[in-house]
C-alpha cells in the first residue's frame, strides 16, 4: 500500500503547479489565491484539526512543517516566473537527496554499504540529469533568468528537503497520540495558510478574480490530495522510499512543459525527456538506499 500511496501522490504532486501557468496572476501573487483553497480544506478537515489540537506537541510540529513547506512554495513560485515546468522541477528534485540524507543519518531508516552505494549512484544520476536538462536554452520569450530560477529552486528544494522533518520526528521519538494522517495534514495546511495571508494582506497588487482564485483552489486541492498520499507513504515505508518515488513527478512536469506549454524548443525534446528519465532513475535507485 505505501507504494501505491507515493504512487498517487506523484500524480497529484505532478500536476499541482500547472494551474498557475492558466492563471493571470503569477508568482508571489498566486499563493494568496492558493490560501484560498488552503483555507476551504482546513475547514473541510475541522474535525481533524480539533482533534490535533488536544495534542500541542503534533500540534505545533505540523504547523512548523507547514510554515516550512510555504517558504518553498513561495520559492518555487518565483523560480517558475523565471524559468520553465521542467527545469524547476528537475531542480526542486535536489530536496529528495537532502530528505534521503535525513533518513538515513537522523531517523536509520537503512544502513550498510548497500545502502550508501544506491545513494551515491542515484544520486550522480540525479545530479546529471539535472545539469543536462539545466544546459538546455529556451526562448527568451518563455524563459528570464536561468541562473536566478535555477538558485530559486534549489533554495525551495532545500525547504521542501526539511519541512518533513519535524512530522517525522515527532512519529519516530514524539509521545504517543490517536494521531491520523488527515490530522498531520490539517495542522500542515495551517502553517502553510499563515504566509499565504500575510502575502495577501500586505500585497495590495494581487487581482482578486473569480477565474484565477478557482486556479488557485485547484492548485490546493491537487496539493491537499498529494499531501493526504504523500504522509501514508511516508508512513508506510519511510521519508528514504518515498520521497524519492513522489519527486519522480519530474517527468509528469516535463511532459506538459514540453507537449502542452512548450516551453522548450522541438529539437531538445528528446535531450530533455532523456535528462528528465535519468533524473527520475536517480530518484528511482536512492530509493532503494532505504530500508
Amino acid at each position: 500500500m505505501g507504494l501505491l500511496y507515493a504512487l498517487a501522490a506523484m500524480a497529484c504532486i505532478g500536476s499541482y503547479m500547472v494551474p498557475v501557468r492558466f492563471s493571470t496572476v503569477k508568482g508571489l501573487h498566486f499563493f494568496p489565491l492558493m490560501g484560498v483553497g488552503m483555507v476551504l480544506t482546513v475547514l473541510a478537515l475541522g474535525r481533524s484539526l480539533e482533534n490535533l489540537w488536544q495534542y500541542p506537541w503534533w500540534f505545533w510540529g505540523s504547523f512548523l512543517s507547514g510554515v516550512l513547506w510555504a517558504v518553498g512554495q513561495c520559492l518555487a513560485n518565483l523560480a517558475l516566473e523565471e524559468i520553465s515546468l521542467t527545469k524547476g522541477s528537475v531542480f526542486f528534485n535536489f530536496n529528495t537527496l537532502l530528505n534521503i540524507i535525513i533518513g538515513l543519518t537522523v531517523f536509520r531508516e537503512a544502513s550498510g554499504w548497500k545502502a550508501y552505494a544506491f545513494l551515491l549512484f542515484g544520486s550522480a544520476l540525479l545530479f546529471s540529469g539535472a545539469w543536462s536538462v539545466g544546459s538546455v536554452a529556451a526562448a527568451p520569450s518563455k524563459e528570464r533568468s536561468l541562473k536566478k530560477g535555477l538558485l530559486l529552486s534549489l533554495s525551495a528544494g532545500f525547504f521542501w528537503g526539511i519541512y518533513f522533518v519535524p512530522l517525522k520526528a515527532l512519529a519516530t521519538w514524539g509521545p504517543a497520540g490517536s494521531i491520523t494522517q488527515l490530522d498531520s495534514l490539517s495542522g500542515l495546511i495551517l502553517g502553510g495558510i499563515l504566509p499565504a495571508l500575510l502575502i495577501g494582506l500586505f500585497n495590495r497588487n494581487i487581482r482578486w478574480n473569480a477565474r484565477d482564485i478557482g486556479w488557485g483552489v485547484l492548485t490546493a486541492f491537487l496539493w491537499a490530495c498529494g499531501m493526504i498520499c504523500f504522509l501514508s507513504a511516508i508512513q508506510d515505508i519511510g521519508i528514504s522510499r518515498a520521497v524519492p518515488i513522489v519527486n519522480s513527478s519530474a517527468i509528469i512536469y516535463a511532459l506538459w512543459s514540453l507537449f502542452v506549454f512548450k516551453e522548450l524548443p522541438i529539437s531538445h525534446w528528446p535531450k530533455v525527456l532523456g535528462s528528465t528519465l535519468i533524473v527520475v532513475m536517480g530518484a528511482v535507485l536512492i530509493s532503494f538506499s532505504g530500508k
